[in-house]
């Protein structure tokens, strides 16, 4: 069961990982900002030239991390389905920790702000595939009956 949990958080963080790639393969200016931030740390602002001219092998590696990303993820879901309970728990925790990833990433990479409202939604969202998951016990074994 953990290892199924593991696994499918796992993923989540794939998906998460591969939404950021196609933000920054997509968005020159999101990728260039980041180029920026990256350099202007390791080195100094002169060296800040360089985004121009490496940010087409950036966007380049970015698209090629979109599918290595997408591939992880579908295996590592597909694996988490075979190790959890049920595929419901696989799915709630891989949904949860995909917008949990995501807000995070958004936030430390990009400077994105989360609101109230956004905290208040994905809270919703939460509570929601936590209720979801942990449904009746002997709805799920009615249902495997009549599945058998």
């Amino acid at each position: 069961m953990v290892v199924g949990q593991t696994l499918a958080l796992t993923a989540g963080l794939c998906g998460a990982l591969a939404a950021t790639s196609a933000k920054l393969a997509m968005a020159a200016d999101s990728a260039e900002e980041t180029c920026n931030m990256v350099i202007v740390r390791i080195f100094t602002n002169s060296w800040t030239h360089l985004c121009s001219t490496v940010l087409i092998y950036i966007r380049l590696a970015c698209f090629g991390l979109i599918f290595l990303f997408n591939a992880l993820m579908w295996t590592l879901f597909i694996k988490s389905l075979q190790r959890c309970r049920t595929s419901l728990e696989a799915t709630v925790t891989n949904t949860g920790a995909n917008i949990g990833f995501t807000a995070i990433i958004g936030w430390l990479l990009f400077g994105e702000t989360l609101t109230f409202t956004w905290w208040f939604g994905a809270s919703l969202i939460t509570v929601g595939l936590v209720l979801i998951n942990h449904g009746s016990p002997q709805t799920e074994e009615t249902n495997v009956k009549k599945m058998r």
